[in-house]
C-alpha cells in the first residue's frame, strides 16, 4: 500500500533553507517600579557622639607631721621592716601622699613587691597584720613552710573606687590602700587569692584566716565574693569612718 504524501511537504521537501536564517530582536527586559510606599527606607547610621570623661572629684590626702612619722618609722623598725622614706607624690584633684614609703621587706625576710608607694600609717598597718596573722597561718601550713613574699597588685594610684568612670576615689588615691595578690613560701608553691568558697582545701583555709585577720589592722577589707572587681586580690585600706566603722566583706 503506497504512503500518501502531503502536498505541503512535498513542496517544502523540493525548498533551500537559508544558511543564515534571520534571528528574532529580543524584547527589552522591562523593570518593575516599585511604589513609594513600599519601598524600605534608607537607614542612615548616625554618629555617636564623643565620650568626654567625668572629672576626677576632690579626695582630701591626708597630712603627717613630723612627729607622727618619727613614731610610725620607730614602730616599723621595731616589727624589722625595711623602708625608705620617697619624695611627696602630688597629683590631681588632691591625689598624693606627703610622705610616701617604699617598702623593700614587710617582715624579717618577707619581701613585698614590686615597689610600694604607701603612707606610713598604712605601712604599718600592713607589717601589724603580717607579723600577727599572715606569718602564723602560715606556720599552719602542711610541711616545713615559711613566708617568703607578697605580691601586690597596686598601692598609690590616682583613680576612682573599684576603677569606674563615676564615683568617688579610692583611698588608694592617698596612700591609704594596698591590693594584695598572693604569697610566696619556701618549700610550697605560691597561694594566689582567688574565689575559693566550698573548695574545702587548706588553700581555702588561709586565705579566709588570712582575710578575717585583716580586718582587725584594716578598716576596710574586700575580696573574692563581694564583687568582680576584687575576685583576685585582698583590698585592704585604712579609711577612717564615723565611729570607727569597719567594713569587712
Amino acid at each position: 500500500m503506497a504512503l500518501m504524501i502531503p502536498p505541503v511537504l512535498l513542496v517544502l521537501t523540493g525548498m533551500e533553507l537559508p544558511e543564515n536564517p534571520p534571528v528574532p530582536t529580543p524584547k527589552p527586559e522591562q523593570s518593575i517600579e516599585i511604589p513609594d510606599s513600599t519601598r524600605s527606607p534608607v537607614i542612615r547610621e548616625q554618629a555617636e557622639p564623643e565620650q568626654h570623661p567625668e572629672p576626677l572629684p576632690d579626695i582630701v590626702a591626708a597630712t603627717d607631721t613630723e612627729a607622727d612619722l618619727a613614731s610610725c618609722e620607730a614602730e616599723l623598725r621595731k616589727l624589722d621592716v625595711t623602708f625608705e622614706k620617697l619624695a611627696p607624690l602630688n597629683g590631681e584633684n588632691g591625689c598624693g601622699i606627703t610622705a610616701p614609703y617604699a617598702i623593700t621587706e614587710i617582715a624579717s625576710g618577707v619581701i613585698l613587691k614590686p615597689a610600694t608607694q604607701l603612707r606610713c600609717e598604712t605601712a604599718l598597718a600592713l607589717a601589724q597584720w603580717v607579723g600577727t596573722v599572715v606569718i602564723p597561718a602560715t606556720s599552719a601550713l602542711p610541711g616545713e613552710v615559711s613566708l617568703q613574699a607578697i605580691n601586690h597588685g597596686s598601692t598609690y594610684v590616682c583613680r576612682r573606687r573599684n576603677n569606674l568612670a563615676t564615683g568617688k576615689m579610692s583611698e588608694h588615691a592617698i596612700g591609704n590602700a594596698i591590693d594584695v595578690a598572693n604569697f610566696e613560701f619556701t618549700e610550697r608553691k605560691p597561694i594566689g587569692v582567688s574565689p575559693r568558697a566550698g573548695d574545702g582545701n587548706i588553700e581555702e583555709a588561709f586565705q579566709r584566716a588570712v582575710r578575717a585577720g585583716a580586718c582587725l589592722h584594716f578598716t576596710t577589707v574586700l575580696g573574692p565574693g563581694t564583687n568582680t572587681s576584687h575576685a583576685d586580690h585582698l583590698h585592704l585600706d585604712i579609711a577612717k569612718r564615723n565611729r570607727g566603722y569597719r567594713l569587712c566583706q
